[in-house]
């Protein structure tokens, strides 16, 4: 049996026969007749060595292979085992960022949801604004005790506790005509009593006013009054008549007579119906003790904030006169 001779004659070498395919293993009787080398002292059992050895040494390498990517560069990464074992870490962040999104989007989506619910609630009930320095556009349309025209602003709302104070109305009836009680109601009207001149289209920035009563003939421009200050203008010509009659001062009697007394009695009836107020109040605290019933000082009202509303009126005001 004889071994070609470029086998015989070339060392073996394992890296070189990684890059080519092994040569297919040639017997004693796959060779032709004229093929005799028995004179050549050749071991076969040492070339089948190794060749077995290359085999085993191209496994390995191959095994390797599968083991670690050697890049351009020459460095070698992990490969397919290694791949195998990040993918559970990388499942995992791709976990985290899906419900780190979701937990930010539910967030989102509640505080849209709050908004959405505080606009409603500023148009449904502007009343009970909790936006700072916010007004209606609309002003006081729909509320009670508004103005359905579009003049006046939504004003501030507080709670109010109703207290005795007879500075306006003393207990000696003569001491009502004094200039100090006279003081003390001037103090709670405006200038110009309330009389405001405004044009059909708003100077306020609301646009046109809607329902506009006829305007005062004494006035040369669109002049109006307004509810709070003849409300107050009737009480005080109330009081001021029955002090009149109890001090028998009846030159303090007002010029218009009966007629104008009736009318203010029949207006505020209609004006405390209309504002409709419904705050609980307690026993009296004031009253003589044999005498049963509430005097309503210890009840809490739910007020318009009235600083608000003088000064509105006083810089609208149509003129400069002092007077109630």
């Amino acid at each position: 049996m004889c071994i070609p001779s470029c086998q015989q004659d070339r060392p073996f070498n394992t890296q070189e026969n990684m890059m080519q395919p092994l040569p297919s293993p040639r017997y004693y009787t796959d060779l032709p007749n004229d093929d005799h080398h028995d004179d050549d002292e050749f071991d076969v059992s040492s070339q089948n060595a190794r060749s077995d050895n290359s085999r085993t040494a191209l496994m390995n390498d191959d095994h390797e292979e599968k083991s670690w990517a050697i890049d351009p560069e020459g460095r070698q990464h992990p490969h397919s085992d290694a791949a195998c074992r990040c993918q559970p870490i990388q499942r995992k962040k791709r976990r985290w960022v899906c419900r780190t999104i979701l937990s930010i989007r539910s967030l989102l989506d509640t505080a849209m949801l709050v908004v959405i619910l505080v606009l409603v609630a500023e148009r449904r009930w502007p009343e009970y604004s909790i936006l700072p320095g916010k007004q209606n556009s609309e002003g006081t349309k729909g509320e009670i005790g508004g103005d359905i025209t579009g003049f006046a602003p939504h004003f501030s709302q507080q709670i109010t506790t109703f207290k005795p104070d007879p500075q306006y109305v003393p207990d000696n009836s003569s001491d009502f005509f004094t200039e100090a009680v006279r003081q003390k109601w001037l103090g709670i009207v405006p200038r110009g009593l309330g009389y405001v001149t405004i044009n059909k289209t708003s100077s306020h920035g609301r646009g046109s006013f809607d329902n506009l009563p006829h305007p005062l003939k004494e006035y040369p421009s669109s002049t109006f009054t307004t509810s709070v200050t003849h409300q107050i203008h009737c009480l005080h010509t109330i009081a001021g008549v029955v002090a009149a009659y109890e001090s028998n001062r009846l030159d303090m009697l007002p010029e218009e007579g009966a007629w104008h007394l009736n009318h203010c009695f029949d207006y505020l009836r209609q004006s405390i119906m209309c504002c409709g107020d419904v705050a609980l109040e307690g026993q009296h605290t004031t009253f003589p003790e044999d005498f049963t019933g509430s005097d309503g000082w210890d009840a809490k009202h739910v007020c318009r904030d009235y600083g608000e509303v003088l000064e509105y009126l006083e810089s609208n005001r149509a003129d400069d006169q002092v007077w109630i």
